[in-house]
């Protein structure tokens, strides 16, 4: 009886069968690659997206709270803290502004205390990476005295590689594809009535060549326009002062140059006492909390003369 024959493969079809499985599992690692690399694009675009969009509300939610009081007729424009200012800033392959205002609404962390005003500044400065801006924020209280000028001591970095932060202006005396300085004469002490913001940021290709991103736009209304302290039509506070009093405002003037050098600490007490409007004339009998203070801070300084109010 012969031996039962055992069926199996021969080596040209175990060769055949590894080279078809090999075909397919390259075939598949490829797409599998493929479809991996397109959702981290996707996914890093996106995130580079979302963080220009959060950057445009934060810097929405600070210009509608942008607030500018008109200086009294006859008074010195340097000792005038309010300012609204843009200016162009470019660089080989990215384009840019700087943007100083005083808000209302400044940014606070979440459940924190609501801010009084601040003067807030946003600008661009070359990036470290060599590509394109840094868009830096700055936070300070509102000065005593005309801060037009930037100097950068606290500021956050709010975007890297920025291609595009670019800002237009409407509003009867905008210039064309110009800034805005409220310090100016065809500008002096207005607002825009609208802002609009372009943010684009640098993306960079899975080759690694770098090309800028969408550019986003938000058109941002200025709801609080220009006022003064004191309306032009309410009565002339100092006209009731016959008894040898004197009003808060009068005094304020008078310490004006004084308070200019002197110490930030001060611009607390000068808010409160340009706000003390209810007591229309300071005598030594009636005096005002607020300029009490505002002498006490002010004691002890160089060349001051309280001899000017009660």
């Amino acid at each position: 009886m012969s031996p039962e024959r055992v069926h199996g493969f021969t080596l040209l079809e175990v060769l055949v069968a590894v080279f078809i499985m090999s075909l397919v599992l390259t075939f598949a690692f490829n797409a599998y690659r493929g479809i991996a690399g397109a959702y981290e694009r996707v996914a890093e675009d996106g995130s580079r997206d979302r963080s220009a969009r959060v950057l445009l509300d934060r810097i929405e939610r600070e210009l509608t709270g942008a607030v500018m009081i008109q200086r009294e007729e006859g008074a010195d424009p340097l000792l005038h803290p309010y300012v609204f200012f843009a200016e162009r800033r470019e660089t080989a392959d990215s384009s840019g502004f700087e943007l100083r205002f005083i808000t209302q609404t400044p940014l606070r962390s979440p459940g924190g205390p609501a801010a009084a005003l601040a003067l807030v500044t946003y600008g661009v400065v070359p990036s470290e990476t060599g590509l394109g801006f840094t868009l830096l924020r700055q936070e300070e209280p509102v000065p005593v005295e005309l801060a037009k000028e930037v100097t950068w001591t606290t500021p956050q970095v709010m975007a890297d590689n920025v291609a595009v932060f670019t800002l237009g202006f409407s509003g009867e005396t905008a210039v064309a594809d110009g800034g805005w300085d409220s310090t100016g004469v065809e500008q002096l002490d207005a607002l825009p009535d609208a802002v609009d913001v372009v943010i684009s940021l640098w993306e960079v290709a899975p080759d690694g060549e770098p090309w800028p991103g969408e550019q986003l736009l938000r058109s941002v209304g200025l709801p609080v326009r220009p006022f003064r302290l004191a309306p032009d039509d309410a009565p002339v506070q100092a006209a009731q002062c016959t008894t040898g009093g004197v009003t808060p405002i009068a005094c304020v003037n008078h310490f004006a140059a004084q308070i200019a050098s002197a110490s930030p600490s001060l611009a607390a007490a000068i808010n409160d006492a340009q706000t003390q409007v209810q007591d229309a004339c300071w005598t030594s009998d009636q005096p005002s909390e607020a300029l009490e203070r505002l002498k006490s801070l002010m004691r002890g300084l160089d060349g001051f003369d309280p001899g000017a109010c009660p």
